[in-house]
């Protein structure tokens, strides 16, 4: 069988590509080894993940947003603060002239409904489960060999399979890894009041503490720290943890009443020295790992594919080489700026205690730069992709 385009990966990025091409005049195809999940918790344990208002644009444009809106908790504040420091900051997403910045969902609800809308098309094919048992370059074309002996070509690959890429490393291209021994919690919790639709960012002496609405009652903690630390935290009574959780976030949400289950991950940042090359590109967190702060990664990635759907069907429509370097080097050009800012932005937020408490301050009181910073939340710091300002390809 025989692509313009195949996709290898596909979680919510790799899909949400899929989705995106879905009425152009492209044969896609996407491989990925694990089976559709068909999760779709809504107790106290379910996954959540924060949209931007322009991701939340993306989706709607893409056919994914009608499937998941009812279930989605919109953030209309933003609090940051910095424990031991004087001075805080909100922002409304109302004075910005926003219904809100963005909404918190249940993760099994998007990937369900993404992979529903990817099964809606007529220009796709899934290979769902297989894996890649041979992969190499001939006559201008990529020859893909599946763990079922079905054997596919492709014009252009386009990797979206993760930090640890297969691609990636089959292919040889570098990557530049930062590891600081940071690890997240991430839990959900059940609060004695209403969140009223503010998320909380709270920088704290050895990382910070993130709070997203989920649910009436409910928010998402993301509490990043050393990771020693945070396995211990994992592994005590849940009591204990509570009161470790109150006394360094405090009592702006009240009290915390009860825990769903605590997942440690390890954090690092990997940034391939590459996202492009001959008939190949990287995009989500096979191009960019990021650091979970503000919630940039999905939303980085989904531009991602906006940007190199709007790309490819341009090149399509125009009769244009979309396999080329020009065509692949005007895409990362494209990319670069969003890419540089985030990765940069993240990491200082993060890393720099200084930059932490200096940041709330000229939030507070300089206008512009509370703009400036709203604009490199929402991803509009560049040019924005077509799909993420409403407006089909």
């Amino acid at each position: 069988m025989d692509f313009d385009v195949v996709v290898l990966g596909g979680g919510l990025v790799g899909a949400s590509l899929l989705c995106a091409l879905k009425n152009q005049d492209l044969k896609v195809a996407l491989i990925d080894k694990a089976p559709v999940s068909q999760n779709s918790e809504t107790n106290l344990d379910a996954r959540a993940l924060a949209l931007s208002s322009t991701s939340v644009a993306c989706l709607n444009m893409i056919g994914v947003w009608p499937k998941v809106a009812m279930h989605a908790s919109p953030i209309l504040k933003i609090h940051v603060s910095k424990k031991g420091y004087f001075g805080s900051n909100i922002l409304e997403a109302k004075s910005q002239h926003l219904s809100n910045f963005g909404c918190v969902v249940n993760a099994d609800f998007l990937n369900n409904a993404i992979n529903q809308t990817v099964q809606e098309s007529n220009n796709t094919h899934i290979f769902r489960p297989e894996s890649i048992t041979s992969l190499k370059k001939e006559n201008k074309h990529w020859q893909i060999q599946l763990s079922s002996k079905k054997e596919i070509t492709a014009k252009l690959l386009v990797a979206a399979d993760g930090s640890a890429s297969y691609f990636r490393q089959q292919q040889g291209i570098g990557v530049k890894i930062t590891d600081r021994g940071l690890a997240a919690i991430v839990v959900n919790i059940q609060l004695a009041q209403s969140h009223q639709g503010i998320a909380y960012e709270r920088f704290i002496k050895e990382g910070s503490i993130a709070m997203l609405p989920f649910g009436g009652g409910k928010v998402k903690a993301v509490w990043i720290g050393p990771a020693l630390a945070m396995e211990k935290l994992k592994l005590c009574e849940e009591a204990e943890f509570l009161n470790e959780l109150q006394e360094n976030f405090g009592y702006r949400l009240g009290n915390f009443i009860q825990l769903g289950s605590r997942i440690v991950y390890p954090l690092q940042t990997v940034y391939a020295e590459a996202i492009y090359g001959d008939q190949w590109i990287l995009i989500g967190n096979a191009a960019n790992t990021v650091y979970p702060i503000a919630a940039q990664g999905f939303n980085l990635g989904l531009r991602d594919a906006a940007f190199l759907a709007e790309e490819l069907a341009m090149a399509k429509k125009k009769q244009q080489d979309f396999t080329s370097i020009h065509f692949l080097q005007h895409y990362a050009d494209l990319r670069l700026t969003d890419h540089q800012q985030i990765k940069l932005g993240t990491g200082v937020l993060l890393e720099s205690p200084l930059f932490q408490w200096l940041g709330i301050l000229a939030c507070q009181w300089i206008a512009p730069f509370k703009r400036r910073v709203i604009k490199w939340g929402l991803g509009k710091q560049d040019c924005l992709p077509k799909l993420c300002r409403g407006i089909a390809l």
